[in-house]
């Protein structure tokens, strides 16, 4: 939500504009019946309410879309560069079918899996642990790039917010588009966090949001 006071012009407007709005209920209640009155007065506040949660802010600070222009100037005309944010998923069929759709038409892949520690982990997490987990499924995850031929590298992202290691990772190569792999809605902590409309609310570029089944696919079951 925005500030609505940005100078004393809006300062004056507001405070005319809720006067104006107050007389009017004062003088309709007097004409009919107060409840029509109130009825005005509820209505306009609730619109007024409404008006300023869904206008955006456009002082507002966006770090993933400055880290997304401050990574433009890496970017190579000939080359499309995608940024996959995925951790637990990186095995999952659906995820490596975009992969390979996205290298076949000539694109750069860079995959970052930041931690998140499970729900059960928040309070005691072992850090460590998460860690090597990341760790093992991006070079699993490498090794099948390599394997198939793709141009593809990756790194384990910040340990504490995904959407940092997201922002970090923007401002240092920059991205055409991102990818983000996730289990399905219910079962992922990325999308509790809203982390996919963030990312389509500050950035100019595409964001897909690919949702794995992990269940289906034989190398998570083996």
């Amino acid at each position: 939500m925005r500030n609505p006071v940005q100078s004393e012009a809006d300062a004056f407007h507001i405070v005319f504009g809720t006067a104006a709005v107050i007389a009017a209920s004062v003088v309709l209640g007097a004409l009919f019946v107060p409840l029509v009155g109130v009825a005005l007065f509820v209505g306009a506040a609730a619109g007024a309410l409404f008006w300023e949660l869904r206008t955006k802010d456009p002082d507002r600070r966006r770090p993933l879309r400055e880290a997304a222009l401050q990574g433009d100037r890496f970017a190579r005309p000939d080359r499309r560069r995608v940024l996959v944010v995925a951790n637990r998923t990186l095995q999952g069929a659906e995820l490596r079918s975009e992969l390979l759709e996205r290298a076949s038409a000539g694109a750069e892949l860079r995959i970052v899996a930041p931690i998140l520690c499970s729900r059960v982990h928040y309070i005691a997490s072992d850090i460590d642990t998460e860690l090597r987990e990341a760790r093992a499924r991006l070079d699993e995850a490498m090794q099948w790039a390599a394997d198939e031929g793709l141009a593809a590298s990756g790194v384990v992202g910040d340990p504490n917010v995904a959407l940092g290691a997201i922002e970090d990772e923007l401002r240092l190569s920059g991205a055409d588009e991102v990818i983000v792999s996730t289990h399905p809605p219910g079962r992922s902590n990325w999308l509790e966090t809203g982390i996919v409309e963030r990312l389509r609310e500050e950035l100019d570029i595409p964001v897909t949001h690919l949702v794995v089944h992990l269940e289906s696919t034989p190398a998570a079951a083996a």
